[in-house]
């Protein structure tokens, strides 16, 4: 189966990004003139000469987000996290290759944009890298096989679950001190937290025979809310937070169209859609694959085993609008605002795949073996 950027300066410029300036010219009146005596005419004050008209100025070109994109790719069988960068409009390149643990895998980035945590799926730790420095800062001893990856929204604290542990381990970002574990007593596969619902860490179950394999710990009252519904690969928010979706199955080998939908408030079941001829795995998540996310809430991307590809879904309408064609087993998707470009790895031919949002095109592929996890951080500087 399947830094530093504060926070109030990504926030900023999160606002530049979809706020515009309006400027507004004042309306006039028009209205007949008044009869004036032509002796008291003769005695007023000569006319002033008219002035010219001001030239227009133009308003300023809004400030690019960034000087550069640094997209951080795990590459599952070279030990590494490979590393992109791309200027605002213009293509990627790698610029580094940073070592890490056996298997990287899952990875996520701190909201903040200060840090970029790879999972080492087969050797049970997890690794913090500095995006600026583009280096590992420390090597993490976790559980079990870790696999799910989120950070709270305040980016304070690191979450990582186990697919053969009975705990959900935290760290204290910067200092990496480990806090204490939450004890779910079930081995978990992917974690999802909302920025709306900060208290809550959502967790589907893997390696278990127990049922209502999806589960909400709260982080407030430590108490843990079962779902009742089974067969759930990964789970997570619609673009505004108000519906929770699960993809099936995850086993490669047995795909599964079917989709369920949760009220995120109540915690239950809203209801079961199918996709036919896909097979949907993973979207882009926050406090996980980056600090930026597309405009358009209406939309939710989701990779396609089956196609294989991204699909363009409508969730309101739940309803497939398109598809792009990608490589075999494409997997998670980062996200470039300058360039409105999306960034999605698949695994099997080993590529970064940089489509077009406006065309829903592959406008460029780079070679990262192995590719699955992926994040965006903003480097500020030249």
């Amino acid at each position: 189966m399947v830094g530093g950027v504060a926070v109030r300066l990504v926030r900023i410029f999160a606002f530049a990004i979809i706020g515009t300036i309006v400027v507004a010219a004042c309306g006039s009146t028009v209205v007949d003139a008044p009869v004036v005596d032509q002796s008291v005419a003769a005695q007023s004050e000569p006319v002033a000469a008219p002035t010219s008209t001001p030239t227009p100025v133009p308003a300023p070109s809004p400030t690019p987000l960034y000087s550069k994109l640094r997209v951080f790719v795990a590459s599952e069988s070279t030990d590494q996290v490979w590393v992109l960068d791309g200027k605002p409009g213009e293509p990627f390149a790698l610029v580094g290759k940073i070592a890490v643990g056996k298997l990287p895998h899952q990875l996520g980035v701190s909201p903040d944009g200060k840090w970029v945590a790879v999972n080492n799926r087969m050797g049970n730790t997890t690794s913090i890298i500095d995006p600026f420095a583009m280096k590992e800062v420390v090597r993490l001893m976790v559980g079990k096989q870790p696999h799910g990856i989120t950070w709270s929204p305040d980016a304070k604290t690191l979450f990582v679950g186990h697919e053969h542990d009975t705990y959900i381990a935290r760290f204290e970002a910067g200092t990496w001190k480990p806090l204490p574990p939450l004890m779910v007593g079930v081995p978990q596969h992917v974690l999802t937290i909302a920025p709306s619902r900060p208290n809550e860490l959502w967790f589907t179950l893997t390696n278990t025979a127990q049922p209502d394999v999806l589960r909400v710990y709260d982080l407030d009252t430590n108490k843990i809310t079962q779902i009742k519904v089974s067969d759930v690969h990964d789970a997570y928010f619609t673009p505004d937070e108000s519906e929770v979706w699960s993809s099936s199955s995850g086993f490669l080998d047995k795909p599964s169209d079917r989709m369920i939908i949760y009220d995120p408030t109540t915690k239950t079941v809203k209801g079961e859609i199918h996709l036919p001829g896909t097979y949907p795995f993973h979207t882009e998540k926050v406090d996980q694959d980056g600090v930026f996310f597309m405009a358009d809430r209406s939309l939710m991307v989701l990779s396609d085993h089956l196609g294989p590809g991204l699909l363009w879904v409508d969730w309101k309408q739940r309803r497939v609008l398109s598809e792009t064609k990608l490589g075999k087993q494409p997997f998670h998707t980062t996200y470039d605002p300058e360039g409105d470009r999306l960034l999605t790895t698949t695994n099997v031919d080993g590529m970064v795949n940089v489509i077009d949002v406006k065309t829903r095109a592959v406008v460029q592929k780079l070679s990262v073996p192995k590719a699955h996890g992926i994040g965006a951080v903003p480097i500020a500087g030249p």
